[in-house]
């Protein structure tokens, strides 16, 4: 990896502008995805360090997924393969559907009953996209879509059973830099299973590598407290035998961060392998919590859904702050658009329209 595999390639479109991070297709689809705005949040850690939104709700179908699903549908064209499925909560459905008819290609959803994403399933849909719900939670819709693999589809679940996936975010982790114009100290990301969290590690390692950076930030996982094994697998300290006890799948706002990691619980270990080598930590924020930086995210301009507005809330956690030196900068990476879960995203609303019921 040298400097050149990191510069941006202006002559290109969507994540194909990074495309020496990547691997290498013949085809290269894209809807103009990648290249989000970089906001700063004055206030958030008072006036002692920075704070930056990376704002993934951005991207074309308004989720950091559109960088994965570009590759993902490239990839398959390239192998001549019949389709793509996936198990969603939501975010990645509407990504992969979108980019499956940019490719032209049939699109396979399975979503679990208790995963309450009706809007970005209709969305999905609207793509062309075969929906299928399936009995159960995220770990349940997994299970179907690995099944769908031995009939040839191309399963771009965004865990990691497909290592292409995680590869499209190291090119993230260099904008960053672009952007900023340094490394962030820490850098804080809603995870479910957590390839974007290892995608950033590796983006900023290749800058490493290509002597541009001189270290990785401290990374942050966030999860929420209805729904958290990593950050109790964290705090156990014994990974593998908490992950193997998956937790029960609460009711929360963030269904789009849900995951019990039932069934692959070892992919866990990818993710918290990369927290630890990062110097960072894993945490959980309540429903509450959420609630409130949803709200306050709205307004300073930024509608996000409530499993994005995790990331801020977890910079009111002391371990978290602590990691924020003095004089530093820290960088939210907010996932998802709030648009696609109006109710979720706006408490006070969804209060009124239950009242109005």
């Amino acid at each position: 990896m040298g400097p050149d595999d990191l510069r941006e390639d202006r002559s290109r479109t969507g994540v194909w502008r990074r495309a020496g991070l990547l691997p290498r297709t013949a085809h290269a689809v894209t809807l103009g995805e990648g290249t989000t705005p970089l906001l700063p949040l004055a206030g958030l850690l008072g006036d002692r360090a920075r704070v930056h939104a990376k704002v993934e709700a951005l991207n074309p179908t308004l989720s950091f997924k559109d960088r994965a699903m570009a590759l993902a549908a490239s990839v398959a064209l390239d192998l001549g393969l019949p389709g793509l499925v996936l198990a969603s909560t939501g975010n990645a459905a509407v990504s992969a559907a979108a980019y499956a008819a940019a490719a032209g290609l049939p699109c396979r959803v399975l979503c679990g009953t208790g995963s309450r994403a009706a809007l970005k399933l209709a969305a999905a849909a609207a793509h062309g996209a075969d929906v299928e719900l399936v009995e159960g939670d995220y770990s349940s819709a997994y299970a179907r879509a690995v099944r769908a693999e031995d009939e040839g589809w191309f399963n771009v679940t965004t865990t990691y059973r497909n290592p292409v996936l995680a590869e499209a975010y190291r090119a993230l982790a260099v904008e960053l830099l672009d952007d900023l114009g340094h490394v962030p100290d820490v850098v804080v990301v809603p995870v479910g299973a957590g390839p974007l969290l290892r995608g950033l590690l590796g983006g900023f390692e290749d800058a490493v590598s290509a002597g541009v950076a001189a270290r990785t930030p401290r990374l942050v996982g966030v999860q929420a407290r209805a729904c958290a094994p990593l950050a109790r697998a964290w705090r156990h300290g014994d990974w593998m035998a908490s992950l193997a006890v998956p937790p029960p799948v609460l009711p929360t706002r963030a269904g789009a961060i849900a995951d019990s990691l039932r069934g692959y619980e070892r992919e866990g270990l990818l993710t918290l392998a990369a927290v630890r080598d990062s110097g960072g930590t894993v945490v959980d924020v309540g429903e509450d919590d959420m609630a409130r930086a949803t709200t306050a995210s709205a307004g300073r301009g930024l509608l996000v859904e409530p499993a994005a507005a995790a990331a801020l809330a977890a910079l009111a956690d002391d371990e978290v702050a602590a990691l924020v030196p003095d004089g530093g900068s820290a960088v939210v990476v907010l996932t998802g658009h709030g648009a696609k879960e109006p109710l979720a995203a706006a408490p006070a609303v969804a209060a009124a329209e239950g009242g109005e019921r």
